[in-house]
């Protein structure tokens, strides 16, 4: 038996932010934990963070990211892949030394980051309005359909979540370091992480936290101990990989890191067929697209979101009218965040909607407000004076006094129930609205594919058996992607001539509309049809040089 004491204690210490931060664990785990594993990695992105991640566990080389099927190079080696610092892999990795090397160790760091970014939610809701904002905001922040549903959202194995993460801690607690210094070497730990994990697009949230550190630059300066402990700090956590992969790399870091993944992109050279150019050189199309983003289908759930805003808008601004801007500096912050970060990738370049992950944050603390504010205004009023007219209403004319006490005692007591109700009715409607606006499969059929044929390879290929591979016409690379992360065996690229006559040659990798080509008995080990190859192995030796003749003039 526990001494009553100590349960005493532990009752003094767990309040109601105790008991509201274990119904966003268990909603968050309920959504975010269940299945996490069940459906195949996307080939885009998940297998270009999942592969490395895996090498690095099994090769023990935590600092050279590596890839066999790499977008920028034509062979099938181990090759670097410098585009991202590697923060995700390496999380990425002590999950898989935790879990095993699965779909589910390799999504597990990105899932926790959005546990961390909805307690963030909450406490800067219970901080700027009231607890039940903080609630409403961090139900918001998971059940919104680009978190929970999107392909880079937090069920996925991709670094965007924790960058958004990362850069949230740097943007709070330099805020909160221009009157509490001590939060400032922990603003610089956080600017480093998200260094770490993305690069150069964790400057949006310099962006959002360039106007409040100019205009609180007097603060920062007179406490400059504490703001050069934080850009130590930044350094510290953020320079030692740049400068290892410089020296190791040299030219081909810069050209991977830099021009690749930042000058590539802002010029367009990486856009999708599909991303349409929004001003001039720039690729982020949502200048001209962005009134399609407002009609069904709900693309992002953005009209939901919207209107949340507009609510918290007003919302903002009545607080301002009546108290002043200096009680609500915070409310206006998170307005400006919300605002700094699309801007950012409109003016800066950018050709993908998750890149409006880092406004999640301020967005859902904002639209939290909403249903805390009607509660309190005019919805959670309509509902009392309802409530207590039926109890007055209710009561015997003929007993006048007891009517008054009855509807006096409603009118003292109802407040909170009826505050209550209208806030849970709306929280609801909200969640459900941004639920429905959101039909995306998470996983597609050629992903599952993928992922099928590539443990058919590692139950029926010998371990460190080379896999050879003919491109052909109609095979393109992210066709392999997954494979290695599921079937974990070397690729090696070859001609037809090499698979008909090298003996050393035993399994393949063919278009599977040219399999009839080769001459040479084999059996087919996996079949991919949507991806358009087939795995052979050989189960006799080359054709004579007679055989190969014949074979090499024979029309196509």
């Amino acid at each position: 038996m526990v001494p009553v004491r100590y349960v005493d204690r532990v009752r003094e210490r767990l309040g109601v932010d105790h008991a509201v931060l274990a119904l966003v664990v268990v909603l968050w785990a309920w959504l975010y934990l269940e299945g996490l594993g069940d459906y195949p990695l996307r080939v885009w992105d998940e297998s270009r963070y999942a592969v490395p991640a895996r090498h690095m566990v099994e090769s023990g080389g935590w600092l050279d990211p590596r890839l066999r099927v790499n977008t920028h190079t034509g062979d099938l080696a181990l090759t670097p892949r410098l585009v991202k610092p590697p923060l995700t892999y390496w999380l990425q990795g002590v999950a898989m030394l935790g879990f095993g090397v699965t779909t589910f160790a390799a999504r597990l760091p990105t899932a926790l980051a959005v546990l961390g970014l909805a307690g963030f939610v909450y406490h800067v809701g219970r901080r700027t309005y009231d607890r039940r904002a903080g609630l409403a905001g961090a139900i918001v922040l998971l059940v919104f359909p680009g978190m929970l549903l999107g392909s880079h959202g937090g069920r996925a194995a991709v670094p965007d979540t924790l960058l958004a993460l990362f850069g949230t801690g740097f943007v709070w607690f330099a805020w909160r370091g221009r009157e509490r210094p001590r939060l400032l070497p922990v603003a610089g730990a956080f600017a480093g992480l998200a260094v770490m994990t993305k690069g150069f697009a964790a400057g949006v949230f310099v962006v959002v936290a360039l106007p409040f550190l100019l205009r609180y630059l007097r603060a920062y300066l007179d406490r400059w101990r504490w703001t050069l402990a934080a850009v130590a700090t930044t350094v510290v956590v953020a320079l030692p990989w740049h400068l290892y992969a410089w020296v190791a790399y040299g030219d081909e870091f810069v050209d991977q890191y830099l021009f690749r993944a930042v000058l590539s992109r802002m010029q367009g050279d990486l856009a999708q067929a599909s991303g349409k150019t929004g001003i001039g050189f720039l690729n982020y199309p949502f200048i001209r697209e962005g009134l399609q983003l407002l009609v069904p289908p709900y693309r992002y759930a953005v009209p939901v979101f919207l209107l949340g805003a507009i609510g918290a808008a007003i919302v903002v601004r009545r607080l301002v009218r009546r108290d002043g801007f200096a009680e609500h500096r915070e409310k206006v912050l998170l307005g400006w965040w919300a605002l700094a970060v699309p801007a950012t990738f409109v003016l800066a370049g950018g050709n993908h909607p998750w890149y409006f992950l880092p406004m999640y944050v301020p967005g859902s603390v904002l639209v939290g407000y909403v249903p805390a504010a009607l509660a309190d205004g005019p919805l959670g009023t309509r509902v009392r004076s309802a409530v207590a007219g039926v109890r007055g209403r209710s009561t015997s004319p003929s007993d006048g006094r007891a009517g008054a006490s009855t509807a006096g005692g409603s009118s003292a007591a109802f407040p909170s129930w009826a505050g209550f109700a209208a806030y849970a009715a709306v929280c609801v409607v909200v969640a459900l609205l941004l639920v429905a606006t959101y039909a995306a499969p998470l996983g597609t059929p050629y992903d599952a594919e993928q992922r099928d044929v590539g443990r058919t390879i590692a139950g029926e290929v010998p371990e460190g058996e080379s896999l050879y591979v003919w491109f052909g016409d109609d095979v393109e690379r992210r066709a392999l992607m997954s494979l290695d992360f599921y079937a974990d065996r070397p690729f090696e690229r070859a001609t037809p001539e090499r698979l008909e006559t090298d003996p050393a040659v035993r399994y393949a990798i063919v278009p599977i509309d040219r399999r009839d080509r080769i001459d040479r008995e084999h059996r087919v080990v996996a079949t991919g049809s949507r991806n358009g190859v087939v795995v052979i192995e050989f189960v006799e030796s080359p054709a004579s040089t007679t055989d190969r003749t014949r074979w090499l003039l024979r029309p196509s």
